[in-house]
């Protein structure tokens, strides 16, 4: 009697199962990392913004002015050019109205709080425009 070496059915499809498994796993990984990474980078491009504006106000003397459209989530920063900056899905944003800059000095008058709420990461982002400084405060809470 000759016996048949090889995998059964079952066996073949628990390897095929497991290498799924190892090929799939970072795939899931990459997109959690991914979503976090266009939150930081939308920060990091905010601030950055804010700052070119204060610097364009001094330096052009003209008066430069940051604006957040009706939906909360679109972001424009008017200098010699008008610099568009979208938020991402994961952040929720407070409401503030039209920052100014003043011309030559850079200054606002404005004492606006702006709050980004990041849930996935129970985060509270404030920037608190300080009174004729044209800079901001930045504090990360976490949300309970």
């Amino acid at each position: 009697m000759k016996l048949y070496q090889g995998f059964t059915l079952i066996e073949s499809l628990l390897v095929l199962f497991v290498i799924t498994l190892f090929v799939s796993l970072p795939f899931v990984m990459v997109q959690g990392a991914k979503e976090n990474l266009e939150v930081v980078h939308f920060l990091d491009h905010f601030e950055k913004n804010i700052l070119l504006t204060q610097q364009a106000a001094i330096t052009s003397n003209k008066r430069t002015k940051m604006i957040q459209r009706d939906t909360t989530r679109e972001y424009y920063f008017y200098t010699d050019t008008i610099e568009k900056l979208d938020m991402p899905e994961d952040l929720r944003a407070s409401r503030i109205k039209t920052l100014y800059f003043n011309s030559g000095t850079g200054n606002n008058s404005s004492l606006q709080e702006l709050h980004f709420y990041w849930d996935k990461n129970k985060q509270k982002i404030t920037y608190r425009f300080l009174f004729a400084r044209g800079h901001y405060e930045k504090k990360i809470t976490t949300i309970r």
